[in-house]
């Protein structure tokens, strides 16, 4: 069995409990104030690690449908098969697409 993580599982779990936290109303402007000033921010987007391909088997799409996922978080190898974690859940891998010659 092979576990490849391309995030830090710790990183990964202050973020869930943040959130749990967030989400259940436990956060106040007292608890934050002790948190970094970023200042002169702007909102942008960046590049993350993701996977594209076609997808079956899967309710939300059309089989054959080409995909880009959520955020790659792991790959995970067993019995001869492999899976990613993603932040849209699990995907079985099938064959790789071969990358385009230079």
């Amino acid at each position: 069995m092979r576990r490849h993580f391309t995030n830090e599982l710790a990183i990964l779990k202050r973020l869930v409990a943040n959130l749990e936290r967030l989400n259940a109303g436990d956060v106040t402007a007292p608890d934050l104030m002790a948190e970094p000033v970023l200042s002169d921010w702007s909102h942008r987007a960046s590049i993350v690690s993701c996977l594209e391909g076609s997808v079956e088997g899967d309710p939300a799409h059309i089989d054959g449908q080409e995909i880009r996922t959520g955020q790659l978080f792991a790959f995970f190898e067993d019995d001869g098969e492999e899976f990613a974690l993603t932040l849209d859940g699990w995907y079985r891998l099938g064959f790789a697409r071969e990358a385009a010659s230079q």
